[in-house]
């Protein structure tokens, strides 16, 4: 009984602390990113959002704030990487408790993020900017680590059934 209690005071110290991680870096990353509203020539590059929504970009005052964030994600990536991570680490960790009792689902549930993450990697490993090709990296090794770990839960599960 007490370990049960150990492990979820251990989850719940990770979930928090990731949220922590999150909140701080998101936080940051939006600071970095702000300075778009000063790179004007960027604005058709990593004004994205704002140029899908609005059109155009015409003064700084039209780039809405997730621009900012992928400003800082290609051309100070530092605290958008830590900001993915730590988000990432929530989704898994609410993933674990949503499918405890059915650790199949969870396994492919793995399998499935590491799919989306390799189609992401793919996408951006061209990029022309130090930090999305990081990202392409970053997505590439942990979509591996999640293939791994939903290939090895899925054995283990398989081999409790048999």
């Amino acid at each position: 009984m007490q370990e049960r209690s150990t492990k979820y005071i251990r989850e719940a110290i990770l979930f928090f602390g990731a949220l922590i991680f999150f909140a701080v870096a998101t936080f940051l990353s939006l600071y970095e990113g702000s300075r778009l509203e000063d790179v004007s020539w960027e604005w058709p590059y990593s004004a994205i959002f704002s140029n899908w929504l609005n059109g155009g970009v015409e003064s700084a005052a039209d780039i809405l704030t997730i621009d900012y964030l992928v400003y800082a994600a290609k051309f100070a990536p530092l605290f958008p990487v830590i900001m993915f991570v730590s988000a990432f680490i929530l989704l898994l960790q609410l993933a674990s408790w949503i499918f405890r009792k059915n650790k199949i689902v969870l396994s492919v549930f793995y399998l499935a993020c590491a799919g989306v993450l390799f189609v992401m990697s793919g996408v951006f490993m061209s990029s022309p900017t130090v930090g999305l090709e990081l990202f392409s990296r970053i997505f590439f090794i942990i979509g591996i680590v999640l293939v791994i770990l939903g290939v090895t839960s899925l054995v283990k599960v398989r081999k409790q059934i048999a």
